[in-house]
């Protein structure tokens, strides 16, 4: 290592620890009985009479209201912490696919709004020759003078005139 580099140590500093405090010491009781009482309410409890005809009177049908019972019934604690589970596990996976389907229809949709307004390219390739040949068209065009006393009207009558003059007249009748 070059002379010019000191290493330090770090000097040790004790740490005290803060005093008690019984307010803060109160609300940390608290909320450890809080998670307490949340954690057994969590834990499966056997259906009662009154939670079995309630899922009977909300089923669609019938006959689910009744296998529902005989779950709760026949299953007990861990059937119906079971049935719970997997209802709430459907149903946000459910909400997930839900999400995931309006996410796919929005991709779609910007992807389209995106390639409406480009063109194929072999849409752009006659597109491309259409412009040059309008661009020459109208320098040709400008090219073009008429005279200063030119009237297309009466342009038209003379040569309307003309046609009349060379028409064929039909020929005569003869008498039979």
């Amino acid at each position: 290592m070059p002379e010019h580099f000191t290493i330090e140590e770090p000097a040790s500093e004790t740490v005290e620890t803060p005093a008690q405090d019984p307010v803060k010491d109160a609300v940390v009781d608290r909320v450890t009985d809080d998670a307490a009482l949340i954690a057994h309410e969590a834990q499966a409890q056997a259906p009662t009479p009154e939670d079995i005809a309630k899922i009977a009177q909300n089923a669609d049908n019938g006959t689910v209201g009744v296998v529902m019972a005989l779950v709760a019934v026949l299953g007990g604690g861990a059937a119906w912490k079971f049935y719970s589970q997997h209802s709430k596990q459907r149903a946000e996976i459910d909400a997930k696919k839900a999400e995931q389907d309006h996410e796919l229809a929005m991709r779609r949709l910007d992807l389209e709004a995106q390639t409406a307004n480009a063109s194929p390219p072999p849409c752009l390739a006659a597109h491309a020759q259409i412009e040059a040949r309008l661009a020459s068209v109208e320098r040709k065009s400008a090219s073009l003078t008429l005279p200063s006393g030119f009237d297309a009207d009466e342009l038209i009558e003379r040569i309307e005139k003309i046609e009349k003059a060379l028409k064929p007249k039909p020929a005569p009748r003869t008498k039979r």
